[in-house]
């Protein structure tokens, strides 16, 4: 996969971006995550620029800045949707996953209209994942072969996908510069440690050399800088929680501590924040 092969369609929205990213091979077109429903217009522009006989989309997660688009393409391309079992509930189910997502901050967070519509409005219609997988599973493109892993923490469904040939890693929300006007959302803390360290064994095994992620607007290249992001990262979570651990020794509350870790990092306070704070302090 040469870089002429990979495309990314940024699709920005309030302080935030969110890609959709394109690879291209012989005959094949996949697209990872369909980015959020008013990108319709940019999303379908480069899908016109392909020619392709067959079509695969993979979501990385069941959150609604990834699937915006997913039901355009259904009813427009009908491609093949793959997604991680862990997932599909969230991408079949958008009821469940705003109660899945915002309701976890609910007790400490107001839940408005206006927080709902914002939420939904990011999406178009559901549709069925025709192929789910739980540990890892391969797709080939026809020249490309990729290894698709589950990568939990910022999700239990979250994914990376490794083109071993070409050294190349594609992942979601494991790993970002934390430039976001949020404290990530994070699932599983310990799950999230552990997939970084999976993440930092392929760079090394497999030599990876450049790296693509969800929330980055540029390609992340050369071995050394993707080992210190993740490093970066593994640092920044590790910090957030003994942060959120002395705050919680003191005493204070969940949307106190929320508060107070979000002035820290000059952060607003969302829901986000607060099922962070959570996560972090209940662990399984």
């Amino acid at each position: 996969m040469t870089l002429e092969n990979i495309k990314i369609v940024g699709m920005k929205y309030y302080n935030d971006l969110v890609n959709s990213i394109f690879i291209k091979d012989l005959d094949s077109l996949l697209i990872i995550d369909t980015g959020i429903k008013k990108g319709k217009d940019a999303l379908l522009s480069e899908i016109l620029k392909n020619d392709f006989k067959k079509f695969f989309v993979i979501i990385t997660h069941g959150h609604p800045d990834h699937l915006g688009n997913n039901f355009m393409l259904k009813e427009n391309f009908n491609p093949i949707f793959i997604a991680n079992t862990c997932s599909k509930k969230m991408i079949e189910d958008y009821k469940y996953q705003f109660k899945t997502v915002v309701g976890r901050a609910s007790d400490h967070y107001e839940v408005t209209d206006k927080l709902k519509k914002s939420y939904f409005n990011m999406m178009d219609k559901e549709i069925k994942v025709d192929i789910l997988f739980h540990e890892k599973m391969y797709l080939n493109l026809g020249n490309i072969e990729l290894k698709i892993i589950n990568l939990p923490g910022h999700t239990l469904g979250d994914i990376g996908i490794i083109d071993k040939k070409n050294k190349t890693l594609i992942l979601s929300e494991l790993i970002f510069k934390h430039s976001r006007n949020m404290i990530i959302y994070i699932d599983d803390f310990n799950k999230y440690i552990n997939s970084l360290e999976i993440v930092k064994n392929i760079i090394t095994k497999e030599d990876i050399i450049r790296l693509i992620t969800s929330h980055e607007e540029k390609i992340i290249f050369g071995k050394d800088n993707i080992l210190k992001l993740i490093k970066y990262n593994i640092d920044y979570i590790k910090g957030l929680k003994e942060k959120i651990d002395k705050l919680h020794n003191k005493g204070y509350s969940i949307r106190k501590i929320s508060e107070e870790i979000c002035k820290m990092y000059e952060k607003a306070l969302t829901p986000d924040s607060i099922v962070a704070v959570k996560s972090m302090l209940y662990q399984d």
